[in-house]
């Protein structure tokens, strides 16, 4: 911690705002000039819907319901998973 005193500089509306369009906690704390565990406690406060950690680095989207439905390109993964015997 680095010892972060004052008052914040953004208005609570602009946080959530802020953290609605993708923005992470500790870019937030660092615009507003006060801790992420202080953005932590608004957004809580204004009952925003946290994302999972680490989600806003992931490159890539998981698809859980790829394999619900048959379709060609399920039997190929599947096949290939069998054949090679590896994940």
């Amino acid at each position: 911690m680095d010892g972060k005193r004052g008052k914040c500089r953004l208005t609570k509306e602009e946080i959530v705002h802020l953290y609605s369009s993708g923005h992470s906690t500790s870019e937030i704390s660092q615009q507003a000039n006060v801790s992420a565990r202080y953005i932590s406690k608004v957004l809580n406060e204004m009952n925003v819907e946290r994302r999972p950690h680490g989600s806003w680095k992931r490159k890539y989207t998981l698809n859980e319901d790829y394999f619900k439905h048959w379709s060609n390109s399920m039997a190929y993964i599947i096949g290939f998973f069998l054949a090679d015997g590896t994940v």
